[in-house]
């Protein structure tokens, strides 16, 4: 084992030959398989333009093409169209069958409401079922969905995957997995609506998805493919306890109201991107602040987008009525608010039931809103196909999760973690080199037994040792650590950080491996250990894979979908995102989109641009000289001309691939000129400016290795909701 050098270079994030990168570091950079755009669905055109198919009952659908060492099935495709998956039904479909029902019908199916318990037809909202009414003349069934703003009580948490863990795969084909499989699980529970997390109306950098716009509403709405798939509707939005907070307290203004045109390039974006990638689903409100604080929302959504779908407030979030107020209800309607989930106890103060027939008794709401509300209901519904084919309430039953989810989760961590630095390369670990202390907290020991014994089978010789609660200065460690050659810490919290640091300073080899989702974990002992991988949040199902990463059965080929900031933010930043730090002029502790491999490295090149209309597609080759298959993502980044407003550099699109040794893949990554438009509220589209624009090929977000310039003319991007075709992979 040679002996520990702090060169303070091997967290240079280079997986290219580039001359600014140590040799050592060539090989700490590899990934993912196929595409996020290449996935975006599975029928051409626009919303508007499929709106005009479904009147006419014809879809048209586009292939991918799979050459290659990068392929991209068919089955991870959506299989669905929005209005086709209920039976060649759609938005003409919808508006039809609003316009069948009776007016108390149309007011009903406004709300959701608490559902009957099995066998009692009382409404009680056990477990926090609601249940949309259906109308039962017409043929439409009661639809059952959990209570939004409740957090799961059954045990089977909601989404099935771990977020952050599963964006840190960058990998849409797995996203769609876990909504297939998640679909699988709500129709076993007879549910057919569900919440879609990580993206949200608000901005924040902080949500479970991560923190960029792009990848959280592309992996967002890969999930909403695979639920679409199996007739379970998603709802996209986020609620309060999915937010991380920020170390410095700083807590963001979610009660100003601000107009939707504002909130165009920020999460309004994330959200268009989940529904344009899913080809369908409907939009939350409420969720981070009142639905009201985002104004103008109903008409950027169907207006603008052209998205013939409905705006969902959960209990609370479309507002409260206070004794016979009826102006949260026209609040509400004004806001966008379709549809709303009533929780227990709320009966009487819900904004859409007894005070919205007050008000179209008293002409205060026309009858034509409300039954322009109750297409948009529909028209979601018929995307997922569920008013056809909608789960049996007599079918529900508990159980264990599947074999299959727990397959699903071990595959999340053997290509979500990300090893963010290995020094002297002490990952993975060789047996040749003698053993391997395990050192832990009394709180992460069942975690730790699980692991030392994964790593055991995976032919490492482990012992485990736990620490009394608040050991850390030097002598009330374990005396095992006195005499250990390699130590890997498993660590959930600051808390650690002083055990950490007396444990370097003994002269070992350490390893750190961070088992909890925290964007803003210090690590003070970051340039005295050797190797530091985030895990994510523990599950017992990671310990196997995990083990084949350390033991180097497997290579790292996570990156990073957040910036992780030791804590520190500059002065004055309101948010923590990459493209803060990069407008602050300040690098993270780990940027965005970073992340090391064990195995091998990749060249890129040939970095060529094309515009074609309001699309630009960015072509280059990847080449493995290496003897070892390794995975890359190279990450393209988009960049504003400096005198425009938002000029910092964000994510347009990225390829996921697996290159063979010896070959070379040329790949392409289109994106819409609207990642550099500004929002015209006026004329419903995005205006870009007349320019240079700097394209850049990359690691992470800072990292960049390759560039090209595209000059621009003025332009005027439509709003309506957009459809990338796949482009094709090739080998050569």
């Amino acid at each position: 084992m040679p002996g520990r050098v702090r060169s303070g270079l091997s967290r240079c994030p280079f997986f290219i030959s580039c001359p600014a990168c140590p040799a050592k570091s060539h090989g700490h950079f590899t990934r993912r398989r196929v595409t996020i755009r290449a996935y975006r669905r599975k029928n051409g055109g626009t919303f508007q333009q499929q709106r005009d198919m479904m009147r006419h009952s014809a879809i048209c659908y586009v292939t991918a093409l799979c050459m290659g060492a990068a392929f991209l099935p068919l089955s991870v495709m959506p299989s669905h169209a929005a209005g086709v998956a209920g039976g060649g039904t759609g938005a003409a479909h919808a508006a039809d069958m609003a316009a069948r029902m009776q007016p108390a019908e149309q007011q009903a199916v406004l709300q959701a409401r608490p559902a009957p318990a099995p066998g009692t037809g009382t409404s009680t909202g056990a477990a926090g079922l609601l249940a949309w009414p259906g109308v039962p003349r017409l043929g439409l069934p009661v639809l059952r969905m959990p209570d939004f703003a409740r957090a799961p009580a059954d045990g089977n948490a909601r989404p099935l995957l771990p977020w952050l863990a599963l964006a840190a795969t960058w990998d849409p084909d797995l996203a769609r997995r876990a909504g297939s499989a998640r679909a699988r699980a709500e129709w076993q529970q007879a549910r057919a609506v569900l919440r879609v997390g990580g993206v949200d109306l608000l901005p924040s950098g902080r949500l479970q998805a991560g923190e960029d716009q792009v990848l959280a509403g592309s992996m967002a709405g890969m999930i909403g493919a695979g639920l679409l798939a199996g007739h379970v509707l998603p709802v996209f939005g986020s609620v309060v306890r999915e937010e991380h907070a920020r170390a410095d307290g700083t807590v963001p203004d979610r009660m100003t109201p601000v107009p939707a045109a504002r909130l165009a390039s920020q999460g309004l974006l994330g959200i268009a991107m989940a529904l344009e990638t899913a080809h369908g689903g409907a939009i939350l409100c409420g969720g981070l602040a009142p639905c009201q604080t985002v104004t103008g929302l109903g008409a950027m959504v169907h207006d603008a987008w052209h998205f013939p779908g409905m705006v969902m407030a959960l209990p609370g979030g479309a507002g409260t009525i206070r004794d016979t107020d009826i102006a949260p209800t026209l609040a509400a309607v004004a806001a966008g608010v379709d549809m709303e989930q009533v929780a227990p106890g709320e009966d009487g103060h819900d904004v859409l039931g007894v005070a919205l027939r007050q008000a179209v008794r008293d002409g205060s709401l026309k009858p034509a809103q409300v039954q322009a509300m109750v297409t948009h209901i529909l028209a979601s519904f018929y995307m997922s196909g569920s008013l056809d084919h909608p789960p049996s309430f007599a079918s529900v039953h508990d159980g264990a999760q599947s074999a299959s989810a727990d397959t699903l989760v071990a595959d999340v961590e053997a290509q979500g973690a990300v090893l963010l630095q290995n020094e002297n390369r002490v990952i993975p670990f060789d047996p040749a080199w003698g053993p391997v202390l395990m050192l832990v907290r009394p709180a992460l020991r069942p975690a730790a037994e699980k692991l030392a014994d994964a790593m055991r089978h995976a032919g490492l010789n482990v012992t485990l040792s736990v620490t009394t609660e608040g050991a850390g200065a030097p002598g009330t460690l374990p005396p095992a650590t006195a005499q250990a050659a390699r130590t890997l810490v498993l660590s959930n919290s600051n808390d650690d950080n002083q055990m950490i640091s007396t444990l370097a300073e003994m002269g070992g080899h350490v390893a750190v491996v961070l088992v909890a989702d925290d964007p803003d974990r210090q690590m003070p002992w970051l340039d005295t250990v050797d190797s530091v991988v985030q895990a994510w949040a523990w599950r017992d199902e990671y310990a196997q894979p995990l083990a084949a990463l350390l033991s180097g059965q497997q290579d790292f080929s996570g990156h990073l979908p957040v910036t992780l900031t030791g804590g520190f933010y500059p002065p004055g930043m309101a948010d923590a995102d990459y493209r803060a730090f990069a407008r602050a002029h300040v690098v993270p502790l780990f940027p965005f989109g970073y992340g090391l491999s064990t195995h091998g490295h990749v060249t890129v090149s040939d970095l060529r641009v094309v515009r074609d209309g309001n699309h630009v597609t960015a072509n280059f080759s990847v080449t493995n000289p290496d003897d070892t298959p390794v995975r890359a993502v190279p990450q393209l980044y988009v960049e504003m001309p400096d005198d425009l407003p938002g000029a910092a550099r964000r994510l347009a699109g990225w390829r996921s691939v697996m290159v063979a040794p010896g070959h070379t893949v040329r790949l392409s990554v289109p994106f819409s000129l609207r990642l550099v438009g500004q929002w015209n509220p006026a004329g419903g589209n995005w205006n870009v400016a007349a320019g240079d624009y700097t394209l850049s090929l990359g690691l992470s977000s800072v990292m960049m290795v390759r560039h090209a310039t595209l000059h621009l003319p003025a332009l005027h991007v439509p709003g309506t909701l957009d459809g990338t075709p796949a482009s094709a992979v090739t080998a050569e």
